[in-house]
């Protein structure tokens, strides 16, 4: 703009008493820095996030070690040894529940399988027979056959004594009672 007035003057936009306040350039340039630093924090954070994406990189000399196949990395096991520690784990577990299993037995016995029956143990073929055993309906001839095969089968119980049991007084001892031998008033030691 050029002009012929020497008195036409204009105010500076960015001297009134109304604008902003302007940064010196150092303020512009740690406001920079910080910005920058806030987009590296930034990317940082995304990158730990988010392992899934790749890393970009335009250098093409830059190469990283893989982590699994370096020097100090622990000793990965073999397909066969994996197979095996799981056949053991599951022995172990097998083994474990039949210890729980035996350890108690009033825990009862699950199975999933309808079909699935057992043979009772006493009911057996092959199981001893018992003296008063019976296996008829009927009450009368059941007892019958009760009172029949324990009078044939058993028996009387024969009662055994001990001569000892009355003693020479005539008081009657039991069988199970202590003899002191020597202790009596005829055989005292003079010495009690």
């Amino acid at each position: 703009v050029v002009t012929s007035d020497p008195t036409a003057t204009a105010r500076c936009y960015f001297d009134r008493t109304s604008a902003p306040e302007q940064e010196s350039v150092d303020d512009m340039e740690e406001r920079a820095m910080a910005l920058a630093d806030a987009a590296a924090l930034k990317k940082l954070a995304v990158d730990y996030m988010h392992p899934e994406r790749g890393i970009e990189t335009s250098d093409p000399t830059a190469t990283a070690r893989c982590y699994f196949d370096r020097a100090s990395a622990p000793e990965q096991e073999s397909v066969e040894d994996m197979e095996e520690r799981a056949m053991a784990l599951a022995d172990a577990a097998a083994l474990k529940k039949l210890a729980v299993d035996y350890m108690h037995p009033e825990v009862g016995v699950v199975t999933s399988d309808p079909t699935a029956t057992a043979r009772c143990y006493f009911d057996r073929a092959s199981a001893p027979q018992e003296v008063g055993s019976i296996s008829t309906t009927t009450p009368k001839k059941a007892t019958t056959i009760a009172k029949k095969s324990v009078t044939k089968t058993i028996p009387a119980p024969v009662i055994k004594t001990v001569d000892s049991a009355v003693n020479t007084s005539g008081i009657v001892k039991s069988v199970s009672a202590v003899q002191l031998y020597g202790l009596d008033e005829d055989n005292c030691d003079p010495s009690f």
